[in-house]
């Protein structure tokens, strides 16, 4: 009997030592993810500082996430002075932290601002939280320079049918949600470019998209028809 209580209790304390391991394990591994992408967003930003002495004023900048990064806003404007200023797996946090090297000092005419996509994969996500965000890099932009154009467009919607996981805790009703919210933001020209890459059920559609969150080709020609005639 003795025995037999002995090893149940060992038992407990194997299973709650070999539970507490992975809940450690997973937090360390968090820990260190948390801490490539801060440093890889240091070395971006520091990147863009470094660029920036080399700039010419009065250009045109592209800012945002991975969606904003991988566009090759070189090449699809060709002979406009345009700059890309996108991070991968930013927030608008990230970006309202962050003007200073992305906007200022490049001293633009014209800025283009697609962030949010990211906040929404946060399971702490708020629409509050997110628009107030945008809401103050718009208020700095103004602040910074009254005459500056600010294009605002709207988060892209996402399609979980391709890969879930990439998608993550995105969905299209909370994206539909603070585009409807952003989109009542004063001093701004938004540009919604939602609809244009849905398809009849309303996800992004497949022709225009890598795994259902990010574009492929076709999907930046769709945006970059829409954007031609304000650069």
């Amino acid at each position: 009997m003795v025995e037999t209580v002995l090893l149940i209790a060992s038992l407990i304390i194997i299973i709650g030592f070999y539970r507490y391991s992975k809940l450690q394990y997973r937090k360390g591994a968090d820990d260190l993810f948390q801490l490539f992408a801060r440093g890889a967003y240091d070395q971006k930003v520091a990147m863009f500082k470094a660029l920036n002495a080399d700039s010419l004023p009065g250009g045109v900048v592209f800012v945002g996430d991975s969606i904003t990064q991988d566009y090759n806003v070189y090449e699809f404007f060709k002979g406009k002075n345009v700059y890309n200023r996108g991070i991968g797996g930013d927030t608008s946090e990230g970006v309202l932290n962050r003007l200073d090297e992305s906007v200022f000092q490049l001293k633009p005419k014209a800025v283009f601002l697609l962030i949010g996509t990211n906040d929404l994969a946060s399971p702490q996500f708020s629409i509050e939280k997110t628009f107030t965000n945008i809401q103050a890099i718009i208020q700095n932009l103004q602040a910074f320079d009254p005459a500056m154009k600010i294009y605002l467009l709207s988060i892209l919607p996402v399609n979980s049918t391709i890969d879930a996981t990439t998608v993550g805790l995105r969905n299209n009703s909370l994206i539909e949600k603070l585009n409807q919210k952003l989109k009542g933001l004063k001093a701004v020209h938004f540009i919604d470019l939602y609809p244009s890459l849905l398809d009849a059920n309303q996800h992004l559609s497949e022709k225009y998209t890598v795994e259902g969150l990010h574009l492929n080709a076709q999907g930046y020609h769709v945006v970059t028809d829409v954007l031609r005639k304000y650069i």
